[in-house]
């Protein structure tokens, strides 16, 4: 009988013991919830849009639960509604506080498109639909997008993946080189024989794609400084770049 007891005691004691841990737990997690209400959302590199309206399409309100925030979510809500937004990451402070950092895109290029104009970034990222080029920016010839929806990124028809795929690295690296500014057009209509027009009086042959950023070094920094400064008359030239042995030859355009 005594040990009958005793095996009634040690049960309830589990059972009361169970129960009050549930008790506490619960109410530690909703104290924490209540004191855990989003206060302060901060947004830093923000220019193009306004902080209140990055907020809003972030999905993310003050009073908000830091705990059961969907951070990802509220990037995908950036991202889809604010084209020249390329980066965004969103991160909890706790103990009441949102930083949402964002990285704008830039316009580097222009391409056709039924009738219209597609401002892009160097990733080939849709940026805006526009009437006419502004002026400054890469006019993209030899390529036709499909489905081109402002927001995402160019898509290229069966058979010309590559060709896009020339498009971006070369983007990219007319962006790293610093020169995107002095490129009038990039013509990828070969990929075999891809082609710029540069300053106003260089036409560029890259060939390829491989080792742009390299190319377009060796272009500024050695064969454009040398031309210039045996040929002061402004005359147009042809640089050729195709080569993968590196043997690199310009002429004079008569």
């Amino acid at each position: 009988m005594i040990r009958m007891k005793q095996r009634r005691k040690s049960k309830s004691a589990v059972i009361y013991i169970s129960v009050g841990t549930l008790l506490i737990i619960a109410i530690a997690l909703l104290g924490i919830s209540v004191f855990l209400r989003i206060t302060e959302i901060e947004v830093t590199g923000a220019s193009r849009y306004s902080e209140d309206d990055i907020i809003l399409a972030s999905g993310i309100s003050q009073g908000n639960n830091i705990m059961f925030l969907d951070t990802d979510n509220a990037v995908r809500r950036i991202r889809s509604e604010m084209p020249y937004i390329n980066e965004v990451t969103v991160v909890p402070v706790p103990p009441d506080a949102i930083r949402i950092t964002v990285v704008e895109s830039t316009a580097i290029a222009t391409i056709v498109d039924k009738n219209e104009v597609l401002l892009i970034d160097s990733s080939g990222r849709i940026l805006a639909r526009v009437d006419a080029a502004p002026k400054g920016l890469i006019e993209i010839v030899g390529f036709q997008p499909v489905d081109a929806e402002v927001g995402s990124r160019l898509r290229a028809a069966l058979g010309s993946e590559t060709q896009l795929q020339y498009l971006t690295d070369v983007l990219v690296a007319f962006e790293r080189a610093g020169i995107a500014d002095k490129v009038l057009y990039f013509d990828v209509g070969n990929i075999s024989n891809i082609r710029f027009g540069y300053s106003g009086r260089f036409t560029v042959i890259l060939g390829g794609s491989g080792n742009a950023l390299h190319k377009l070094t060796q272009l500024t920094t050695k064969i454009i400084p040398d031309i210039e400064e045996n040929d002061s008359t402004g005359a147009n030239w042809t640089i050729n770049m195709s080569d993968p042995g590196g043997v690199w030859t310009w002429r004079l355009d008569l």
